[in-house]
Protein backbone atom coordinates (compact mmCIF):
# COMPACT_ATOMS: atom_id res chain seq x y z
CA UNK A 1 0.00 0.00 0.00
CA UNK A 2 2.72 2.47 0.79
CA UNK A 3 5.32 3.66 -1.68
CA UNK A 4 8.08 1.18 -1.01
CA UNK A 5 10.83 -1.09 -2.26
CA UNK A 6 11.21 -2.96 -5.48
CA UNK A 7 8.77 -5.82 -5.73
CA UNK A 8 11.64 -8.30 -6.13
CA UNK A 9 12.79 -7.83 -2.52
CA UNK A 10 9.87 -8.11 -0.09
CA UNK A 11 12.18 -7.39 2.87
CA UNK A 12 13.76 -4.14 1.64
CA UNK A 13 13.61 -0.81 3.43
CA UNK A 14 10.44 1.21 2.83
CA UNK A 15 9.66 4.87 2.66
CA UNK A 16 6.44 5.40 4.60
CA UNK A 17 4.80 8.34 2.95
CA UNK A 18 5.95 10.15 -0.19
CA UNK A 19 6.00 13.94 -0.26
CA UNK A 20 4.70 15.53 -3.48
CA UNK A 21 5.05 19.28 -4.06
CA UNK A 22 1.81 20.60 -5.51
CA UNK A 23 2.79 24.26 -5.13
CA UNK A 24 5.75 25.72 -3.20
CA UNK A 25 3.47 26.06 -0.17
CA UNK A 26 1.25 22.95 -0.52
CA UNK A 27 2.46 19.35 -0.26
CA UNK A 28 0.61 16.07 -0.63
CA UNK A 29 1.82 13.39 1.81
CA UNK A 30 0.91 10.12 0.12
CA UNK A 31 0.56 6.82 1.95
CA UNK A 32 -2.31 4.37 2.45
CA UNK A 33 -4.28 7.58 2.95
CA UNK A 34 -3.29 11.08 1.83
CA UNK A 35 -2.54 13.98 4.12
CA UNK A 36 -1.76 17.55 3.08
CA UNK A 37 0.75 20.02 4.53
CA UNK A 38 -0.01 23.70 3.99
CA UNK A 39 2.61 26.38 4.73
CA UNK A 40 1.98 29.99 5.69
CA UNK A 41 4.17 32.91 6.72
CA UNK A 42 3.33 32.49 10.41
CA UNK A 43 2.38 28.82 10.81
CA UNK A 44 1.53 25.60 9.01
CA UNK A 45 -1.35 23.14 9.00
CA UNK A 46 -1.96 19.50 8.17
CA UNK A 47 -5.18 18.20 6.70
CA UNK A 48 -6.12 14.62 7.63
CA UNK A 49 -3.89 13.02 10.23
CA UNK A 50 -3.14 9.56 8.82
CA UNK A 51 -4.17 5.99 9.45
CA UNK A 52 -2.24 5.35 12.69
CA UNK A 53 0.01 7.05 15.22
CA UNK A 54 3.38 6.12 13.66
CA UNK A 55 2.29 7.56 10.32
CA UNK A 56 1.01 10.71 12.06
CA UNK A 57 4.45 11.10 13.66
CA UNK A 58 6.04 10.89 10.23
CA UNK A 59 3.58 13.47 8.92
CA UNK A 60 4.40 15.92 11.72
CA UNK A 61 8.13 15.38 11.12
CA UNK A 62 7.70 16.16 7.42
CA UNK A 63 5.85 19.38 8.25
CA UNK A 64 8.69 20.41 10.58
CA UNK A 65 11.26 19.75 7.85
CA UNK A 66 9.34 21.90 5.39
CA UNK A 67 8.89 24.84 7.74
CA UNK A 68 10.27 26.02 11.10
CA UNK A 69 6.90 27.68 11.78
CA UNK A 70 4.63 26.09 14.40
CA UNK A 71 1.95 23.56 13.54
CA UNK A 72 -1.20 25.60 14.16
CA UNK A 73 -4.03 23.40 12.85
CA UNK A 74 -4.81 19.76 12.14
CA UNK A 75 -8.01 19.61 10.08
CA UNK A 76 -10.19 16.55 9.44
CA UNK A 77 -12.03 16.39 6.12
CA UNK A 78 -14.39 13.71 7.52
CA UNK A 79 -14.73 11.25 10.39
CA UNK A 80 -13.33 8.05 8.87
CA UNK A 81 -10.64 6.43 10.96
CA UNK A 82 -7.92 6.47 8.31
CA UNK A 83 -8.14 10.28 8.21
CA UNK A 84 -8.42 10.96 11.95
CA UNK A 85 -6.35 8.31 13.76
CA UNK A 86 -3.40 10.68 14.19
CA UNK A 87 -5.37 13.56 15.73
CA UNK A 88 -3.85 13.01 19.17
CA UNK A 89 -0.31 13.04 17.71
CA UNK A 90 -0.94 16.40 16.02
CA UNK A 91 -2.52 17.75 19.20
CA UNK A 92 0.57 16.75 21.15
CA UNK A 93 2.67 18.58 18.55
CA UNK A 94 0.80 21.79 19.37
CA UNK A 95 -1.98 21.83 16.76
CA UNK A 96 -5.57 22.86 17.34
CA UNK A 97 -7.65 20.03 15.92
CA UNK A 98 -10.44 21.33 13.67
CA UNK A 99 -13.37 19.53 12.08
CA UNK A 100 -16.96 20.12 11.16
CA UNK A 101 -19.43 19.76 14.00
CA UNK A 102 -20.87 16.80 12.12
CA UNK A 103 -17.47 15.08 11.98
CA UNK A 104 -17.05 15.43 15.74
CA UNK A 105 -20.51 13.95 16.28
CA UNK A 106 -19.89 11.10 13.85
CA UNK A 107 -16.62 10.09 15.54
CA UNK A 108 -18.64 9.65 18.72
CA UNK A 109 -21.80 8.09 17.25
CA UNK A 110 -20.50 6.12 14.25
CA UNK A 111 -17.03 5.35 15.51
CA UNK A 112 -17.92 2.08 17.23
CA UNK A 113 -19.60 0.67 14.15
CA UNK A 114 -16.78 1.78 11.89
CA UNK A 115 -14.21 0.38 14.32
CA UNK A 116 -15.93 -3.03 14.22
CA UNK A 117 -15.92 -3.00 10.42
CA UNK A 118 -12.24 -2.07 10.13
CA UNK A 119 -11.26 -4.57 12.84
CA UNK A 120 -13.08 -7.20 10.79
CA UNK A 121 -10.78 -6.25 7.89
CA UNK A 122 -7.68 -6.92 9.99
CA UNK A 123 -6.77 -3.33 10.92
CA UNK A 124 -5.06 -2.64 14.24
CA UNK A 125 -6.99 0.25 15.81
CA UNK A 126 -6.32 2.29 18.90
CA UNK A 127 -8.87 4.28 20.89
CA UNK A 128 -11.43 6.56 19.28
CA UNK A 129 -9.71 9.47 17.51
CA UNK A 130 -9.14 12.65 19.48
CA UNK A 131 -12.15 14.93 19.07
CA UNK A 132 -11.80 18.39 17.54
CA UNK A 133 -10.96 21.33 19.77
CA UNK A 134 -12.78 23.61 17.36
CA UNK A 135 -15.76 22.77 15.16
CA UNK A 136 -17.33 24.59 12.25
CA UNK A 137 -20.95 24.36 11.15
CA UNK A 138 -20.79 26.38 7.94
CA UNK A 139 -18.17 28.17 5.89
CA UNK A 140 -15.15 29.10 7.98
CA UNK A 141 -11.85 30.79 7.16
CA UNK A 142 -8.53 30.14 8.91
CA UNK A 143 -5.25 31.96 8.33
CA UNK A 144 -1.64 30.79 8.54
CA UNK A 145 -0.19 34.18 7.70
CA UNK A 146 -0.72 35.20 4.08
CA UNK A 147 -2.33 31.79 3.54
CA UNK A 148 -6.12 31.54 3.70
CA UNK A 149 -7.85 28.22 4.30
CA UNK A 150 -11.56 28.29 3.47
CA UNK A 151 -13.43 25.35 5.03
CA UNK A 152 -16.56 24.44 3.06
CA UNK A 153 -19.24 21.78 3.33
CA UNK A 154 -20.10 21.32 -0.35
CA UNK A 155 -22.50 18.40 0.16
CA UNK A 156 -22.44 14.67 0.82
CA UNK A 157 -19.96 12.32 -0.84
CA UNK A 158 -18.29 9.17 0.51
CA UNK A 159 -19.45 10.40 3.91
CA UNK A 160 -22.22 12.74 5.02
CA UNK A 161 -19.80 15.19 6.65
CA UNK A 162 -17.51 15.77 3.65
CA UNK A 163 -15.48 18.94 4.21
CA UNK A 164 -13.40 20.65 1.52
CA UNK A 165 -10.57 23.09 2.20
CA UNK A 166 -10.18 25.71 -0.52
CA UNK A 167 -6.79 27.44 -0.78
CA UNK A 168 -7.62 30.35 -3.09
CA UNK A 169 -4.06 31.73 -3.09
CA UNK A 170 -2.70 28.36 -4.23
CA UNK A 171 -5.43 27.33 -6.70
CA UNK A 172 -6.00 24.14 -4.69
CA UNK A 173 -8.94 22.32 -3.16
CA UNK A 174 -8.26 19.61 -0.58
CA UNK A 175 -11.15 17.24 -1.14
CA UNK A 176 -10.65 14.32 1.26
CA UNK A 177 -12.53 11.23 0.09
CA UNK A 178 -14.93 13.28 -2.01
CA UNK A 179 -12.30 12.60 -4.68
CA UNK A 180 -10.19 9.43 -5.02
CA UNK A 181 -7.77 8.75 -7.87
CA UNK A 182 -5.32 6.16 -9.12
CA UNK A 183 -7.44 3.14 -8.26
CA UNK A 184 -11.08 2.13 -8.14
CA UNK A 185 -12.84 4.49 -5.71
CA UNK A 186 -14.38 3.41 -2.43
CA UNK A 187 -17.96 4.57 -2.93
CA UNK A 188 -18.88 4.14 0.72
CA UNK A 189 -18.28 1.61 3.47
CA UNK A 190 -20.85 -1.17 3.34
CA UNK A 191 -21.67 -0.82 7.02
CA UNK A 192 -22.53 2.88 6.84
CA UNK A 193 -25.70 4.45 5.49
CA UNK A 194 -23.81 6.93 3.31
CA UNK A 195 -21.85 7.16 0.08
CA UNK A 196 -23.15 6.48 -3.42
CA UNK A 197 -26.73 5.90 -2.30
CA UNK A 198 -28.64 5.68 -5.56
CA UNK A 199 -28.96 9.46 -5.93
CA UNK A 200 -26.97 12.18 -7.65
CA UNK A 201 -25.97 13.82 -4.33
CA UNK A 202 -22.25 12.97 -4.70
CA UNK A 203 -22.26 14.22 -8.30
CA UNK A 204 -23.81 17.48 -7.08
CA UNK A 205 -20.97 17.82 -4.57
CA UNK A 206 -18.42 17.33 -7.33
CA UNK A 207 -20.15 20.03 -9.37
CA UNK A 208 -19.93 22.40 -6.40
CA UNK A 209 -16.22 21.58 -6.13
CA UNK A 210 -15.70 22.31 -9.82
CA UNK A 211 -17.33 25.72 -9.43
CA UNK A 212 -14.37 26.71 -7.22
CA UNK A 213 -12.27 26.35 -10.42
CA UNK A 214 -9.24 24.76 -8.72
CA UNK A 215 -6.04 24.16 -10.66
CA UNK A 216 -5.29 21.16 -8.44
CA UNK A 217 -7.59 18.85 -6.46
CA UNK A 218 -5.89 16.97 -3.64
CA UNK A 219 -7.75 13.68 -3.09
CA UNK A 220 -8.14 11.51 0.00
CA UNK A 221 -6.42 8.61 -1.81
CA UNK A 222 -4.24 8.63 -4.91
CA UNK A 223 -2.31 11.24 -6.92
CA UNK A 224 -3.33 14.87 -7.46
CA UNK A 225 -6.46 15.19 -9.55
CA UNK A 226 -7.23 17.46 -12.46
CA UNK A 227 -10.06 17.61 -15.00
CA UNK A 228 -9.37 14.16 -16.46
CA UNK A 229 -9.45 12.38 -13.10
CA UNK A 230 -12.59 14.19 -12.01
CA UNK A 231 -14.29 13.27 -15.27
CA UNK A 232 -13.48 9.59 -14.72
CA UNK A 233 -14.88 9.68 -11.17
CA UNK A 234 -18.12 11.25 -12.41
CA UNK A 235 -18.36 8.75 -15.27
CA UNK A 236 -17.98 5.86 -12.81
CA UNK A 237 -20.68 7.21 -10.53
CA UNK A 238 -23.12 7.75 -13.39
CA UNK A 239 -22.47 4.25 -14.74
CA UNK A 240 -23.26 2.47 -11.47
CA UNK A 241 -26.20 4.72 -10.64
CA UNK A 242 -27.72 4.02 -14.05
CA UNK A 243 -26.96 0.31 -14.38
CA UNK A 244 -27.89 -0.71 -10.84
CA UNK A 245 -30.89 1.62 -10.78
CA UNK A 246 -32.31 0.15 -13.97
CA UNK A 247 -32.06 -3.40 -12.64
CA UNK A 248 -33.58 -2.49 -9.30
CA UNK A 249 -36.47 -0.83 -11.15
CA UNK A 250 -37.08 -4.15 -12.91
CA UNK A 251 -37.29 -5.90 -9.54
CA UNK A 252 -34.06 -7.84 -9.94
CA UNK A 253 -32.83 -9.33 -6.61
CA UNK A 254 -29.22 -8.76 -5.55
CA UNK A 255 -27.69 -12.10 -6.53
CA UNK A 256 -29.35 -12.01 -9.94
CA UNK A 257 -28.26 -8.39 -10.37
CA UNK A 258 -24.63 -9.26 -9.60
CA UNK A 259 -24.73 -12.26 -11.96
CA UNK A 260 -26.16 -10.06 -14.72
CA UNK A 261 -24.10 -6.89 -14.32
CA UNK A 262 -20.63 -8.05 -13.31
CA UNK A 263 -19.90 -10.03 -16.52
CA UNK A 264 -20.96 -6.99 -18.57
CA UNK A 265 -18.67 -4.46 -16.91
CA UNK A 266 -16.75 -2.63 -19.65
CA UNK A 267 -12.98 -2.74 -19.92
CA UNK A 268 -12.63 0.93 -18.97
CA UNK A 269 -13.91 -0.13 -15.52
CA UNK A 270 -12.36 -3.58 -15.11
CA UNK A 271 -8.87 -2.32 -15.99
CA UNK A 272 -8.83 0.30 -13.21
CA UNK A 273 -6.40 -0.87 -10.51
CA UNK A 274 -7.96 -2.06 -7.24
CA UNK A 275 -6.64 -0.97 -3.84
CA UNK A 276 -9.62 -0.19 -1.61
CA UNK A 277 -12.87 -0.14 -3.54
CA UNK A 278 -14.00 -2.68 -6.12
CA UNK A 279 -16.76 -2.72 -8.78
CA UNK A 280 -18.70 -5.18 -6.62
CA UNK A 281 -18.54 -2.77 -3.68
CA UNK A 282 -19.93 -0.06 -5.97
CA UNK A 283 -22.83 -2.27 -7.03
CA UNK A 284 -23.61 -3.22 -3.43
CA UNK A 285 -23.45 0.38 -2.27
CA UNK A 286 -25.89 1.69 -4.87
CA UNK A 287 -28.17 -1.33 -4.41
CA UNK A 288 -28.38 -0.80 -0.66
CA UNK A 289 -29.19 2.85 -1.23
CA UNK A 290 -32.25 1.79 -3.22
CA UNK A 291 -33.42 -1.41 -1.52
CA UNK A 292 -34.04 -2.28 2.14
CA UNK A 293 -31.65 -4.86 3.50
CA UNK A 294 -33.06 -7.99 5.20
CA UNK A 295 -33.19 -6.13 8.53
CA UNK A 296 -35.36 -3.43 7.00
CA UNK A 297 -32.91 -0.51 7.06
CA UNK A 298 -32.61 1.40 3.80
CA UNK A 299 -28.95 1.99 2.95
CA UNK A 300 -27.39 -0.38 5.47
CA UNK A 301 -25.48 -3.43 4.37
CA UNK A 302 -24.74 -5.45 7.47
CA UNK A 303 -22.66 -8.15 5.82
CA UNK A 304 -19.90 -7.88 3.24
CA UNK A 305 -19.76 -10.80 0.81
CA UNK A 306 -16.66 -12.82 1.61
CA UNK A 307 -13.67 -12.77 -0.74
CA UNK A 308 -12.58 -16.22 0.48
CA UNK A 309 -12.60 -18.66 -2.46
CA UNK A 310 -15.02 -21.58 -2.40
CA UNK A 311 -13.69 -25.10 -2.85
CA UNK A 312 -15.24 -28.42 -3.80
CA UNK A 313 -16.26 -30.30 -0.60
CA UNK A 314 -16.68 -33.61 -2.46
CA UNK A 315 -13.18 -33.44 -3.92
CA UNK A 316 -11.69 -32.43 -0.56
CA UNK A 317 -13.46 -35.28 1.24
CA UNK A 318 -12.04 -37.78 -1.24
CA UNK A 319 -8.55 -36.25 -1.26
CA UNK A 320 -8.24 -36.14 2.52
CA UNK A 321 -10.10 -39.31 3.54
CA UNK A 322 -6.92 -41.42 3.74
CA UNK A 323 -4.61 -38.79 5.23
CA UNK A 324 -3.13 -40.00 8.50
CA UNK A 325 -0.94 -37.15 9.77
CA UNK A 326 -0.61 -33.37 9.52
CA UNK A 327 2.35 -33.60 7.17
CA UNK A 328 0.12 -35.37 4.67
CA UNK A 329 -2.51 -32.64 5.01
CA UNK A 330 0.22 -30.04 4.53
CA UNK A 331 1.38 -31.67 1.31
CA UNK A 332 -2.12 -31.66 -0.17
CA UNK A 333 -2.57 -28.00 0.83
CA UNK A 334 0.72 -27.12 -0.90
CA UNK A 335 -0.27 -29.01 -4.06
CA UNK A 336 -3.54 -27.07 -4.22
CA UNK A 337 -1.77 -23.75 -3.66
CA UNK A 338 0.84 -24.46 -6.32
CA UNK A 339 -1.96 -25.28 -8.74
CA UNK A 340 -3.73 -22.00 -7.98
CA UNK A 341 -6.63 -23.76 -6.28
CA UNK A 342 -6.92 -21.70 -3.09
CA UNK A 343 -10.53 -22.73 -2.50
CA UNK A 344 -9.63 -26.40 -2.09
CA UNK A 345 -6.40 -25.52 -0.25
CA UNK A 346 -8.43 -23.72 2.40
CA UNK A 347 -10.96 -26.55 2.65
CA UNK A 348 -8.18 -29.10 3.20
CA UNK A 349 -6.53 -26.84 5.80
CA UNK A 350 -9.84 -26.48 7.64
CA UNK A 351 -10.32 -30.23 7.48
CA UNK A 352 -6.91 -30.60 9.15
CA UNK A 353 -8.16 -28.53 12.10
CA UNK A 354 -11.20 -30.82 12.36
CA UNK A 355 -8.96 -33.90 12.17
CA UNK A 356 -6.56 -32.59 14.87
CA UNK A 357 -8.51 -29.87 16.73
CA UNK A 358 -6.18 -29.76 19.74
CA UNK A 359 -2.91 -29.66 17.78
CA UNK A 360 -1.67 -26.07 17.35
CA UNK A 361 0.19 -27.12 14.19
CA UNK A 362 -3.13 -27.71 12.42
CA UNK A 363 -4.24 -24.16 13.18
CA UNK A 364 -0.88 -22.79 12.06
CA UNK A 365 -1.35 -24.61 8.75
CA UNK A 366 -4.73 -22.94 8.30
CA UNK A 367 -3.31 -19.50 9.16
CA UNK A 368 -0.43 -19.93 6.74
CA UNK A 369 -2.81 -20.99 3.96
CA UNK A 370 -4.98 -17.93 4.55
CA UNK A 371 -1.99 -15.57 4.41
CA UNK A 372 -0.91 -17.18 1.13
CA UNK A 373 -4.44 -16.71 -0.22
CA UNK A 374 -4.44 -13.01 0.63
CA UNK A 375 -1.53 -12.44 -1.73
CA UNK A 376 -3.78 -13.09 -4.69
CA UNK A 377 -6.33 -10.43 -3.69
CA UNK A 378 -5.84 -6.77 -4.61
CA UNK A 379 -8.35 -4.93 -2.41
CA UNK A 380 -7.13 -4.06 1.08
CA UNK A 381 -10.63 -4.61 2.45
CA UNK A 382 -10.98 -8.00 0.78
CA UNK A 383 -7.56 -9.10 2.04
CA UNK A 384 -9.14 -8.57 5.44
CA UNK A 385 -11.33 -11.64 4.97
CA UNK A 386 -8.14 -13.72 4.92
CA UNK A 387 -6.25 -11.82 7.60
CA UNK A 388 -9.04 -11.88 10.17
CA UNK A 389 -9.50 -15.63 9.94
CA UNK A 390 -5.72 -16.13 9.95
CA UNK A 391 -5.37 -14.16 13.15
CA UNK A 392 -8.21 -16.10 14.75
CA UNK A 393 -6.44 -19.34 13.85
CA UNK A 394 -3.18 -18.08 15.35
CA UNK A 395 -4.91 -16.96 18.52
CA UNK A 396 -6.54 -20.37 18.83
CA UNK A 397 -3.17 -22.07 18.42
CA UNK A 398 -1.75 -19.97 21.27
CA UNK A 399 -4.79 -20.78 23.41
CA UNK A 400 -4.10 -24.47 22.88
CA UNK A 401 -0.37 -24.10 23.57
CA UNK A 402 0.57 -20.78 25.23
CA UNK A 403 4.30 -21.58 25.18
CA UNK A 404 4.48 -23.04 21.68
CA UNK A 405 7.46 -21.57 19.84
CA UNK A 406 6.14 -22.04 16.29
CA UNK A 407 2.82 -20.44 17.29
CA UNK A 408 4.55 -17.39 18.75
CA UNK A 409 6.75 -17.19 15.66
CA UNK A 410 3.74 -17.32 13.35
CA UNK A 411 1.84 -14.65 15.29
CA UNK A 412 4.92 -12.44 15.55
CA UNK A 413 5.64 -12.72 11.83
CA UNK A 414 2.00 -12.00 10.98
CA UNK A 415 1.78 -8.85 13.12
CA UNK A 416 5.22 -7.48 12.22
CA UNK A 417 4.73 -7.90 8.48
CA UNK A 418 1.34 -6.18 8.64
CA UNK A 419 3.00 -3.24 10.39
CA UNK A 420 5.91 -3.27 7.94
CA UNK A 421 3.60 -3.02 4.95
CA UNK A 422 1.48 -0.19 6.32
CA UNK A 423 3.86 1.75 8.55
CA UNK A 424 2.08 0.71 11.74
CA UNK A 425 3.30 -0.35 15.18
CA UNK A 426 5.30 -3.62 15.17
CA UNK A 427 5.68 -3.83 18.96
CA UNK A 428 2.99 -6.48 19.63
CA UNK A 429 4.50 -8.78 17.03
CA UNK A 430 8.03 -8.19 18.30
CA UNK A 431 6.94 -9.28 21.77
CA UNK A 432 5.96 -12.69 20.39
CA UNK A 433 9.30 -12.96 18.59
CA UNK A 434 11.26 -12.17 21.75
CA UNK A 435 9.47 -15.07 23.43
CA UNK A 436 10.68 -17.38 20.66
CA UNK A 437 14.26 -16.15 20.91
CA UNK A 438 14.29 -16.44 24.70
CA UNK A 439 12.76 -19.92 24.88
CA UNK A 440 13.77 -21.89 21.80
CA UNK A 441 17.00 -23.91 22.20
CA UNK A 442 19.97 -23.55 19.86
CA UNK A 443 19.17 -27.01 18.53
CA UNK A 444 16.36 -25.40 16.47
CA UNK A 445 18.35 -22.96 14.29
CA UNK A 446 15.68 -22.61 11.60
CA UNK A 447 13.12 -21.36 14.13
CA UNK A 448 15.62 -18.93 15.66
CA UNK A 449 16.70 -17.65 12.24
CA UNK A 450 13.11 -16.90 11.27
CA UNK A 451 12.44 -15.17 14.58
CA UNK A 452 15.53 -12.96 14.22
CA UNK A 453 14.60 -12.09 10.63
CA UNK A 454 11.09 -11.01 11.64
CA UNK A 455 12.40 -9.13 14.67
CA UNK A 456 14.73 -7.27 12.34
CA UNK A 457 11.80 -6.38 10.11
CA UNK A 458 10.10 -4.91 13.18
CA UNK A 459 13.11 -2.70 13.84
CA UNK A 460 13.26 -1.79 10.15
CA UNK A 461 9.62 -0.64 10.35
CA UNK A 462 10.46 1.72 13.22
CA UNK A 463 13.48 3.10 11.33
CA UNK A 464 16.10 1.50 13.63
CA UNK A 465 18.28 0.09 10.87
CA UNK A 466 21.24 -0.65 13.18
CA UNK A 467 19.17 -3.04 15.27
CA UNK A 468 17.56 -4.46 12.13
CA UNK A 469 20.92 -5.36 10.60
CA UNK A 470 22.07 -6.89 13.89
CA UNK A 471 19.01 -9.17 13.86
CA UNK A 472 19.60 -10.15 10.24
CA UNK A 473 23.20 -11.02 11.11
CA UNK A 474 22.01 -13.21 14.00
CA UNK A 475 19.55 -14.91 11.66
CA UNK A 476 22.44 -15.76 9.35
CA UNK A 477 24.52 -16.96 12.30
CA UNK A 478 21.83 -19.55 12.99
CA UNK A 479 21.26 -20.36 9.31
CA UNK A 480 24.04 -19.01 7.03
CA UNK A 481 22.17 -19.76 3.78
CA UNK A 482 18.82 -18.29 4.92
CA UNK A 483 17.77 -16.46 1.73
CA UNK A 484 15.18 -14.06 3.28
CA UNK A 485 17.82 -12.80 5.75
CA UNK A 486 20.31 -12.32 2.93
CA UNK A 487 17.71 -10.32 1.01
CA UNK A 488 16.90 -8.24 4.09
CA UNK A 489 20.60 -7.43 4.58
CA UNK A 490 20.81 -6.15 1.02
CA UNK A 491 17.67 -4.09 1.50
Amino acid sequence: MSDGPAVMNPFARRTYGTLVEVTPRVYLFRHVVNSVIVLGDAACAVIDTQVNAPMAERLVQQAARLSPKPLRYAINTHYHWDHTAGNHVCKRAGATVVSSALTRTFIETRGTRQRAFLASRGFELGPLPYLADRTVTDTCELDLGNQRLCLLHLGTAESDDALAIHLPQEGCVIAGDTVMTGSFPMFGQPVMNEGLMGTAAWLDTLSALERLQPQHILPGHGPVAHAEELALLKRLERYFLDEVGQRVARGMPLLALLADLEPQLPAWITTIPVVWGTPRYAILRVYRGLVDDPQGELGWQHDKPSALPVGDPVWVHTASASLSDLQAFREVVRECEEGGDMGNALLVARRATAWAPTDPAAWLLLAECLVHGARGVASVLEKGDFFVEARQALEHALTLAPDDGPAHLAMGRFLVMLAYRNGGTPTPGMQHLHRVIESVPASQPALLAQAQLCLGMGYRTTGDETQAQACFARALYHLPTFQPALMACRG
